[in-house]
């Protein structure tokens, strides 16, 4: 549903903004149609964490993208181990600076 087409990955990744917030680093585009992607690694945590990492962010762009994210490309990833790091609360605050960080 909300996944990025390989060609347009690999553009949002090479042309587009960056901006990182607390623990994730954030690259978005505005001029590709909306969806959402991860870059995390195996060192990061095991494959229960990186899904529910994934779930959890995935919601959060949803919640969000009825107002300030619909037109945004993002490519997300954490710069810290999943193990504990990120909670719900944690990832809901980053992903409200983000959006408040691309208002002004």
């Amino acid at each position: 549903k909300n996944s990025i087409v390989n060609k347009d990955f690999k553009r949002v990744l090479n042309n587009s903004k960056s901006l990182q917030v607390r623990d994730l680093l954030f690259y978005y585009d505005a001029q590709i149609n909306g969806g959402i992607s991860f870059i995390v690694s195996r060192k990061t945590g095991n494959a229960i964490l990186i899904n529910k990492f994934k779930r959890r962010c995935r919601a959060l762009y949803n919640k969000y993208s009825a107002c300030q994210l619909k037109n945004y490309t993002i490519i997300i990833r954490p710069s810290k181990k999943l193990e504990g790091q990120y909670s719900w609360e944690e990832l809901s605050l980053s992903f409200k600076m983000f959006c408040l960080k691309l208002d002004s």
